[in-house]
């Protein structure tokens, strides 16, 4: 499940320095500054109010995000419960529940019958009854005006031998030693997902809340006394991009590159035309507006300078340029005319909106 990466480019193509990077990383004191400058902009519970997309959670300051939607390759777990507790209703019969048929005075006619898929049951002389959905004192009562026909006082009883069949059915196509009454479901390449009896349905695109009530509602046509919790145990978000003058541009978990310099080397590392003195990346989780800093790989590797101090988070964008960078709006036009789209689909997600308005300069 992807969506599109949106940069609002509203700065002014000026000479003056909002248009500047915020950092240039080139010595282990210019590491320190920008954890400085992300401090410096990170925003509190008191400046939460001064941002309408930030609200405040038990004291801590979060972003109003909309609700993860899931798509190929995420993993769910369905939890299932069943119910055991009286209930007030009398128990209506199901498709598979066994019933024995009892007449008294003529005990040749009794007999134990299955509920057909049909949802009926064939008796002697009067053939097939409809019973699905019906107490066993309602079936009675039906046989008993159909067996008027024959005898004076039928007086046929009705009893449940075998009932909840599908619960039981579930139950052991659900239970494992491991996890229990439940079952491990991954979203499939096309966005679907299969259950226990109800099969295979649309998950991409959906909610965990949403899907959840979906599946109760089908599981709820099926089986009686059922109820599902749906819990989401791997998704594919968070990612950061590495994209320009690198050998396989494109998008990344973020758990399996920590810093910028395992980024580059599971991208492939960068290209002989590479302008490494001047990587640029692009930074938006959790600050009060975006930053962009400029990291110079190079001199880091000539001097062993600890670049791994420079962590990667979620949304960041790297960029490798071909030439050397002057102001961000430069930099953003390349990124998306040469760049971001040339190697992620348009349905691509990146979880991340940049509205550069006034770029931060960089002490």
């Amino acid at each position: 499940m992807l969506a599109s990466l949106v940069f609002s480019l509203s700065c002014a193509h000026s000479p003056d320095n909002s248009s500047k990077f915020d950092a240039s990383i080139q010595t282990a004191e210019d590491v320190g500054r920008l954890k400085a400058l992300e401090t410096q902009l990170t925003v509190t519970p008191e400046k939460a109010a001064l941002h309408a997309e930030y609200q405040v959670i038990d004291n801590i300051a979060v972003p109003y995000v909309l609700e993860y939607k899931m798509g190929p390759g995420d993993v769910l777990e369905i939890v299932y419960h069943l119910k055991y507790e009286i209930t007030p209703d009398d128990y209506r019969l199901e498709v598979q529940d066994r019933v024995s048929v009892n007449f008294p005075f003529q005990p040749q006619f009794s007999t134990s019958v299955m509920v057909r898929p049909d949802g009926k049951i064939t008796m002697p002389l009067i053939g097939d009854v409809a019973v699905e959905s019906k107490t066993a004192m309602e079936v009675a009562a039906v046989l008993n005006r159909e067996y008027m026909k024959y005898f004076s006082k039928p007086s046929v009883t009705v009893a449940l031998e075998a009932f909840n069949v599908k619960i039981d059915e579930l139950k052991k196509a659900i239970t494992t030693a491991a996890r229990g009454q439940s079952k491990i479901a991954p979203v499939s390449p096309d966005g679907r997902i299969s259950f226990p009896l109800i099969g295979g349905m649309q998950a991409q695109g959906f909610t965990v809340a949403q899907l959840e009530k979906m599946i109760n509602e089908r599981y709820a046509k099926q089986v009686r006394n059922l109820n599902t919790t749906l819990i989401l145990l791997e998704i594919h978000h968070p990612k950061l991009y590495v994209i320009g003058e690198v050998e396989k541009p494109g998008a990344y978990d973020i758990g399996s590159v920590p810093n910028l310099l395992n980024a580059l080397a599971l991208s492939g590392s960068f290209k002989k035309s590479g302008q490494i003195e001047e990587i640029a990346i692009f930074r938006n989780e959790g600050l009060e507006r975006p930053i962009a800093f400029k990291v110079n790989i190079s001199r880091a590797l000539r001097e062993g300078i600890a670049l791994a101090n420079i962590k990667l988070k979620p949304g960041d964008v790297v960029y490798v340029p071909k030439t050397r960078l002057d102001e961000v709006n430069d930099t953003l036009e390349k990124i998306f005319t040469r760049g971001i789209y040339a190697v992620l689909p348009f349905s691509a997600a990146i979880g991340a909106t940049y509205s550069i308005n006034r770029p931060y300069l960089y002490p």
